[in-house]
């Protein structure tokens, strides 16, 4: 039983793992992750047991290389006896875009870049970008790792029909035509996404 129950630990671990993001972390730390959450993104770091730092800066860039603070904890931070967690929301990350985030641990230096993409979605949990005849879905926080998508025109007959494990992929790769599609999403779990697009 210990053994099922770690397998599905495991599997259930490497469903989310695509849509977390994991940073090195700096001596001080334990670990230092991302991911987004709704509109915002959501940042958590684990300071070692016994490490401790005045003050940490959060910061935030576009290229990796300008960063802006975004937001301070003044003061000690970890504990000296046990291991100590602390979050940050990014609630104006930089859409359609990867934010790149990093730490300034007091005096001890900066923890390395984590980059989060951030997705805008509408009400509908998904968001269509148009560039040119290629229409891109983008979904912000899929009900499951891996699915089925099928494109279908107007009058329902399927023309495209493919796998996906990502949060973005062109729906447009195998349709050559211009019109107006439905799509649907089939996920592993069953969930379903579906809306359309026009193809220009």
């Amino acid at each position: 039983m210990k053994l099922l129950n770690k397998i599905l630990f495991s599997s259930i671990f490497l469903m989310i793992l695509p849509f977390l993001a994991w940073a090195q972390p700096h001596p001080l730390l334990q670990d230092f992750s991302g991911f987004q959450q709704g509109e915002s993104v959501f940042l958590r770091w684990t300071f070692r047991s016994g490490s401790l730092c005045q003050g940490t800066r959060i910061e935030r860039s576009q290229d990796g290389m300008i960063f802006t603070e975004i937001g301070e904890i003044p003061g000690i931070c970890g504990s000296p006896e046990v291991a100590f967690t602390y979050t940050f929301t990014d609630s104006t990350p930089l859409s359609y875009a990867s934010n790149i985030y990093r730490l300034e641990l007091g005096n001890t230096g900066f923890t390395t870049n984590l980059q989060v993409e951030y997705i805008a979605v509408g009400d509908e949990g998904y968001s269509l970008l148009s560039t040119g005849n290629e229409v891109e879905l983008l979904i912000a926080n899929p009900p499951a790792r891996n699915g089925v998508a099928q494109v279908f025109d107007i009058s329902g007959s399927l023309v495209s029909e493919f796998s996906f494990n990502n949060r973005r992929f062109l729906l447009t790769e195998k349709i050559f035509r211009s019109g107006v599609y439905i799509f649907r999403l089939r996920y592993e779990n069953n969930a379903v996404v579906s809306g359309k697009f026009i193809r220009l």
